[in-house]
């Protein structure tokens, strides 16, 4: 007799176009998640997900959407591998990053297994064959953690969390990580777009930019409101301004 999980996986495989080799073999490569009967729940309609997205303004990479088809998360007794749907939102800092004055819109929750959240970027896809939407961690300032990039692709780091059965791979000493996931943003996203009607007042804002910036304070000082500051922000942290000094 067949593993649910195992059918169900090759199943995901099929419909994400992974090739089903880049699975683990059957025999005891899942045993961790295989003996928690509550790893996987029912899936979810499609239209759930494109409500989703359609919400946020960014789209799920196909491997995510294909595995929330299948199940509404991965569980394990210590935490959730992959939200369900209705949990994965926007990130919730817990390491500080100098350079970031306003956390980039596209920075989403996708899991939190035990050490630390597990996140997706979902402005851009990472620049290699096997590239998509990258995978980081948040990071932890109590522990001293930085973010890191961990995988290329929601499809990448999942094929290989199963082949860890389900462990935090990348707390491994060995493990090889890609970098910032705020440097890879700046220089792979494009930045976002700053309406006419405020350019005048970026050479205004650029220099009372810094994390903490009293933003009720400064939108009132220009007259205007705090979105639209916040606008103004994510546009100039990106560090390619171009405005004359006023």
């Amino acid at each position: 007799m067949g593993s649910p999980l195992i059918d169900l996986l090759r199943r995901w495989a099929e419909m994400a176009g992974i090739d089903a080799r880049r699975l683990p073999a059957a025999s005891g490569s899942y045993t961790r998640l295989e003996n928690y009967h509550d790893a996987c729940r029912p899936g979810i309609p499609r239209r759930e997900i494109l409500a989703w997205e359609r919400r946020h303004g960014f789209q799920l990479p196909v491997g995510l959407r294909a595995w929330l088809v299948l199940s509404n998360g991965l569980y394990t007794p210590s935490g959730p591998l992959i939200h369900p749907l209705s949990a994965i939102g926007p990130m919730v800092p817990f390491a500080r990053l100098p350079e970031v004055v306003v956390q980039p819109e596209s920075w989403f929750e996708l899991g939190n297994p035990n050490v630390e959240t597990v996140c997706i970027d979902l402005a851009y896809p990472w620049p290699s064959p096997d590239g998509g939407p990258p995978i980081f961690t948040s990071g932890d300032d109590q522990t001293r953690s930085r973010p890191l990039l961990i995988a290329p692709s929601f499809e990448t780091w999942f094929v290989a969390l199963l082949h860890h059965e389900g462990r935090e791979y990348w707390f491994e000493p060995d493990f090889l990580d890609l970098g910032n996931p705020w440097e890879a943003h700046k220089r792979y996203a494009p930045a976002p777009p700053l309406p006419d009607r405020l350019r005048a007042l970026a050479p205004f804002v650029l220099p009372l930019m810094h994390p903490g910036a009293d933003d009720r304070s400064i939108a009132s000082t220009l007259g205007i409101s705090r979105t639209d500051l916040e606008a103004l922000f994510r546009h100039l942290q990106h560090g390619h301004h171009g405005f004359a000094a006023p």
